[in-house]
């Protein structure tokens, strides 16, 4: 049992290497909340989310008054366990998934430092060593797109997302059998949309997307809109993932009874922090559909090593795993969360096992701009 001494909450803005661009956004900054949770033994536990206002709603100055106000609640509480979590924090304040994520993240933390457990242990133990990394595709001419996808197959990597939803059907087509015929049919390659066609567009691309040489695709229209979603799927053999139309439990039984995808992209910051993602992944698990775990592009290794941990414990995970810290020009720890050969595993120390460089969140603090 711990018991909160104090919470602090900053927002940080961090460099991209290079801006990724997807449908509706570029993104050349990571825009994140970041929390540190103390107990009255002196314990330190960290969290972190990231903006995501096309996905989720929460804008930074928002999630940052949200993780100050759910904060300011919990000081003098005691923590009994990881699943009391969810019962202190979500009668707190309605929605504001990412704050409440970064919250709890810094809790389960601090649990796994009182406990003296990697946090994969305090979430349940790992059913797995280490988990194979989606690497993404998105930016430069179709060329440099082909030159970066074999500079990361060279590096190990099996697993690619590309980009898809802010070009034309066709040169999105062509840019997705270019890349499979650069890396050949041993690798897994998805296409993600991020909701940038319109319905009569994303069935045009659903129907080439077999020949195209795709495993699977995601999120072609509005999260919102499950019927087109189903038509998609209906005329495609290639699996459908949804990410943007999954902010619930409730969101993947809608999406399977509907069948309006046959998998899921689930991120703390859609479902509120670590345990409700590990019982979306239990839950798409136990109906045959498909998981990729993801965090958002892109968090520091705060939340990185976070997605790590849950990576080693969900029972499935077929469709990669998403971490993103790489994207960043620089982090907030001392030793970044590293892939190696395409893999992340995670270290043995107590809870996330990072050590935070305050002055790093100092200077990126410094760098943003409400």
């Amino acid at each position: 049992m711990l018991r909160i001494k104090k919470i602090d909450a900053l927002l940080v803005s961090v460099p991209l290497k290079q801006p990724v661009k997807m449908a509706g956004v570029v993104v050349a900054s990571a825009e994140n909340l970041v929390v540190k949770v103390e107990d009255t033994a002196g314990f330190v536990g960290w969290g972190e989310s990231a903006s995501a206002p096309t996905m989720t709603g929460e804008l930074p100055a928002g999630m940052l008054a949200a993780a100050r106000y759910i904060g300011s609640q919990l000081i003098d509480t005691e923590i009994t366990d990881a699943n009391s979590i969810q019962q202190l924090i979500e009668p707190l304040i309605y929605a504001n998934a990412g704050a409440k994520a970064a919250i709890e993240i810094a809790l389960l933390d601090l649990i796994g430092q009182t406990r003296q457990q990697p946090l994969y242990q305090v979430l349940g133990g790992n059913v797995r060593a280490s988990a194979r990394i989606l690497t993404m595709v998105a930016g430069g001419t179709l060329e440099q797109e082909v030159e970066n996808a074999r500079r990361q197959y060279d590096e190990g990597f099996t697993a690619f997302k590309v980009k898809v939803g802010v070009n034309s059907v066709d040169l999105d087509l062509a840019r997705v059998t270019a890349i499979r015929s650069a890396l050949g049919p041993e690798v897994q390659i998805s296409a993600d949309a991020n909701q940038g066609y319109s319905p009569d567009q994303a069935l045009v691309f659903a129907k080439a997307a077999q020949d195209a040489g795709l495993d699977f695709m995601e999120q072609l229209v509005h999260g919102h809109d499950l019927t087109a979603m189903a038509d998609c799927a209906k005329v495609s053999n290639v699996p459908l993932g949804a990410d943007e139309g999954i902010h619930s439990i409730d969101d993947i039984r809608k999406h399977h009874k509907m069948r309006a995808a046959s998998g899921g992209s689930i991120k703390t910051i859609k479902l509120g922090g670590l345990l409700p993602t590990l019982e979306a992944g239990h839950l798409l698990s136990s109906l045959g559909m498909s998981v990729n775990l993801a965090g958002k592009v892109a968090e520091t290794s705060i939340a990185s090593a976070a997605i790590a941990h849950l990576a080693m414990v969900l029972p499935k995970i077929d469709w990669a795993t998403s971490i993103t810290n790489q994207y960043l020009a620089d982090d907030v720890v001392s030793k970044p969360v590293s892939i190696v050969d395409g893999a992340v595993s995670v270290p043995q120390q107590h809870g996330l096992g990072i050590q935070v460089n305050e002055d790093k969140l100092t200077q990126y603090s410094g760098k943003f701009e409400l």
